[in-house]
């Protein structure tokens, strides 16, 4: 990967919105899940501290609550806002005086998924403090339970999941503690952990840095690895450490390269989709797995957003547009109350709701929690913040959609609907327009084509109103899969697919329509298996 040395950053809270496909979605799921939870049952494992059977309740609030952050961040609705103050305060009270938040057990403590679940309390902790209300009584229930799992002398890889990667994952967590509170002890903290390299099997990131395939590196769970690694992204931007940055840019290119399907999406090995395992090979195989676990989906989304604003480099963001568009869109129901666990799109592939992982052990129910569902929203709102970006000289556009950046720009158009857009400045001065053109697929700015896979560059003196016109090629394009033997088409940055419509289907609307073809996140919406879809086409026909 070319590395850029300029930044990209986030524009401010509440500037970006969005109002295509991904900005649709982000409201159907603000309205349709996140503000329809039982928050008070969110927060009770905590209270009752009784989770003893190997479940992940530990880690539903606070995947939850970095999605209504972020969600926040970009709408600014105050019911939002509402919800998030009520439950921090609820969380809050459940902490006891060593500074604990658990929910797990005394005697089951440091063990099994506890330090995963204490890591997703951090974070969404952290995620109210840095976006939404830097609350004193929120620092320093953040530092209290940081203090309380530091004193306990333990070796966080030895204490937790897949050789120990699900704990060392708090990585992220501690470096970024220690950046709010300025106390130098947990950036130490978070080298020492870093240097045992988050694993008790080898060193993840060393791996890494030598060029070990993603498979080959822990057990390849890819969800808890590629957290590891965003927790290594954290420290590089303290440290600038350049072996750091040089292990992770390594992990990207791997992780792209070998295991990322034509969905976007990556994950096969077990039922559920969830390990890295040549996937980009094997996606033809029957015989593979369960295929493209959201969770997996949602944090190579973020992971890429780490590497954009590391790198500048427009790769990452055709991965997360690819992501976004097709297998993240496509798990979401069309009430936005659910999504698919995994993604499948072989032969008569399928979207199936995620099932209840933990109903009915709780007061009879759980409001329907799964590890995507409680993950999935948190992908939605990524796209805010990566659509439009502040670079050092000015500003990046990474996606298409119609969106506003508050005195910045606004983008018309319909993409990936159409493939005209329209980018109207509305920020006056000299700066540089930073346009990013697929790898994949043609462009054309103000009427000239311009290289593919890189940042398309307009400096000048912007004065409101002026246009940029862009022109994407949205012919229908042939991508083979790696034995040559199929191939799939892709319009755009959208997969198309051929999709079984029952008659008693509801009237659709898609996001593309071509000679019988749909786009594969419009397809499968019924959610059933006569709603099935065919992506790939044998060579032969």
């Amino acid at each position: 990967m070319q590395q850029q040395k300029s930044y990209m950053r986030p524009l401010k809270k509440g500037v970006v919105r969005l109002h295509g496909p991904l900005g649709n979605a982000m409201d159907r799921m603000i309205f349709g899940r996140l503000k329809r939870l039982d928050y008070p049952l969110l927060t009770e494992p905590f209270r009752l501290r009784n989770e003893s059977d190997g479940y992940w309740r530990c880690e539903f609030w606070g995947k939850t609550i970095r999605s209504l952050v972020y969600a926040w961040r970009s709408t600014q609705d105050p019911e939002l806002a509402e919800i998030l103050r009520k439950t921090v305060a609820a969380m809050l009270e459940t902490q006891t005086p060593d500074g604990r938040i658990t929910s797990y057990p005394p005697h089951m403590q440091l063990k099994g998924w506890d330090i995963w679940g204490r890591k997703y309390v951090l974070l969404g902790l952290l995620a109210y403090y840095q976006e939404f209300e830097q609350d004193p009584a929120v620092l320093k229930a953040l530092t209290a339970m940081l203090d309380d799992l530091l004193q306990s002398q333990k070796n966080i890889q030895d204490c937790g999941e897949h050789f120990g990667i699900a704990a060392s994952s708090i990585l992220r967590a501690i470096v970024e503690i220690g950046e709010i509170s300025g106390d130098q002890k947990y950036i130490e903290a978070a080298n020492a952990l870093a240097n045992t390299g988050c694993c008790y099997l080898h060193n993840v990131f060393n791996a890494a840095r030598i060029g070990a395939s993603p498979s080959e590196i822990a057990d390849g769970k890819a969800y808890e690895l590629t957290s590891c690694f965003q927790g290594l992204c954290a420290l590089y931007r303290h440290t600038g450490d350049a072996e750091m940055q040089d292990a992770v840019i390594k992990y990207f290119e791997k992780v792209r390269d070998e295991e990322i399907f034509i969905t976007g999406c990556g994950g096969l090995k077990d039922n559920n989709g969830e390990f890295w395992y040549h996937g980009k090979d094997r996606q033809m195989l029957r015989n593979a797995g369960g295929m493209g676990e959201t969770c997996v989906t949602v944090t190579w989304i973020w992971f890429c957003e780490n590497i954009l604003k590391m790198t500048g480099s427009s790769i990452a963001a055709d991965e997360i547009e690819r992501s976004s568009y097709n297998a993240l869109l496509g798990s979401l129901m069309p009430d936005g109350s659910n999504v698919a666990h995994i993604n499948p799109f072989l032969d008569d592939g399928w979207k199936l709701p995620s099932f209840d992982q933990i109903g009915r052990k709780i007061n009879g129910s759980f409001d329907g929690h799964d590890c995507c569902r409680a993950q999935a929203p948190y992908g939605f709102t990524a796209a805010p913040m990566t659509a439009v970006m502040e670079t050092e000289s000015g500003y990046a556009v990474n996606l298409y959609e119609n969106l506003t950046a508050e005195n910045v720009l606004h983008i018309e158009g319909n993409y990936p609907l159409n493939g005209k857009v329209r980018i109207v400045l509305d920020h006056c001065g000299t700066f540089e327009l930073a346009l990013r053109i697929p790898t994949d697929f043609g462009c054309k700015v103000n009427g000239k084509t311009v290289s593919c896979g890189s940042y398309y560059r307009l400096q000048k003196d912007w004065q409101a109103g002026d246009v940029v016109e862009m022109e994407f090629d949205m012919t229908l394009r042939k991508v083979k899969d790696p034995s040559g033997k199929w191939y799939a088409l892709c319009k755009g940055p959208l997969l198309m697919c051929r999709e079984n419509l029952p008659a008693d289907s509801a009237k659709r609307t898609y996001l593309q329509e071509e000679s019988g073809l749909v786009d594969y996140a419009s397809a499968g919406m019924d959610f059933s298996p006569e709603n099935n879809f065919k992506v790939w086409i044998p060579v032969q026909e």
